[in-house]
């Protein structure tokens, strides 16, 4: 079966600024497969080129796993071989994709889940440029039912500021997302400072380096603190399994887990060990948005507005209104293109 592979640069509506930096535009990947599409996101804070994953994906042989007697749909997943979690991505979301159009089904519905189960998902806002513009930018948002505030100034001081201002100017249900900027110390000191808040979890307070740390700093930490979420930390199931006891979640995407399949086993063990489920999302079109919210009555927490903050989304799919998501009964997917062409 023929892949078609193409690169999608996809512009931001305004500066999207986070820990790790400042960005205007973000470089995805697109892959055709037949009638099946799929996309894998490369944040730029990650350790990896698009030359490497279109190599692999142009390395890739489909034909010997999609002959006319091809095992089932997981099988064909699990023989992918190692490589980018991204381009795998890509690949899974096109194989899952075109599964579903075939048996005539949206993927939700194949999987048996129920879409109305699906909790509200998170507006995320970035790191404001000053208090002014903050409170120009939460005026906006001011019905939003739940808000991610990115942190990780560089400033403990600066950040609870940040959290302090929403909580004066809104009275949306808050999360916070930190980015792995504080030192194992710094967390453990500022953590306890923020129950005041009322946070629904915080998001990566510490870098991703050695899962120890998160036990370090469980250890360090009183009871009754928000929960704390991991993200750069819990990439696959294996890593849910390492912070078990210390984290009290993962944040899922598809990129990061190499697509649907693996998230789907990555929610399902998190859950046996007692943990919560956020399933997120990167900077993507919606096709990988859309993707990821057919897992979404599966989740504790949603965070998928990662199309929302485009400026040229050249698909449909999903539909975002006001932290409730509302998924396309199509096939598969779902998704269509736009009438626009892709950049």
């Amino acid at each position: 079966m023929k892949m078609t592979v193409q690169t999608l640069t996809l512009r931001l509506a305004t500066p999207f600024r986070i820990a790790h930096g400042t960005s205007t535009e973000r470089h995805n990947v697109l892959v055709h497969l037949g009638d099946g599409l799929g996309e894998g996101a490369l944040p730029p804070y990650y350790a990896l080129s698009m030359e490497e994953v279109v190599s692999y994906l142009r390395r890739l042989d489909l034909d010997a796993l999609l002959a006319e007697d091809a095992p089932p749909l997981v099988h064909v997943l699990d023989a992918l071989p190692p490589g980018p979690a991204p381009a795998r991505a890509a690949v899974d979301l096109a194989l899952h994709d075109l599964w579903g159009k075939r048996l005539g089904h949206p993927l939700y519905r194949l999987w048996g889940l129920d879409p109305e189960r699906a909790p509200l998902s998170a507006r995320t806002l970035s790191i404001p440029e000053s208090n002014a513009a903050f409170r120009k930018t939460l005026a906006r948002h001011r019905d939003a039912p739940l808000l991610k505030l990115k942190i990780g100034t560089g400033s403990t001081k600066r950040d609870e500021e940040i959290i302090r201002i929403a909580r004066e100017e809104t009275g949306a249900r808050l999360c916070v997302d930190a980015n792995s900027a504080w030192s194992v110390r710094e967390a453990a000191l500022f953590i306890p400072r923020l129950t005041e808040y009322d946070l629904l979890f915080i998001e990566q307070p510490i870098p991703a380096g050695d899962p120890d740390d998160w036990h370090v700093l469980r250890r360090h930490l009183p009871a009754g603190v928000p929960p704390l979420i991991a993200d750069e930390s819990a990439h696959r199931t294996e890593d849910a399994i390492v912070l078990a006891g210390a984290a009290d979640g993962v944040n899922v995407k598809l990129a990061k887990t190499g697509g649907l399949h693996e998230a789907r086993r990555m929610i399902t063990v998190a859950k046996a060990l007692d943990m919560k489920v956020l399933l997120g999302c990167m900077i993507e079109s919606s096709v990988a948005v859309t993707a990821a919210a057919h897992l979404a009555p599966l989740a504790d927490f949603l965070d998928l507005d990662g199309a929302v903050h485009l400026a040229n989304d050249p698909f449909s799919g999903m539909r975002f209104d006001n932290g409730r998501i509302t998924l396309p009964d199509r096939p598969g997917l779902g998704v269509t293109a736009r009438e626009t062409a892709l950049p």
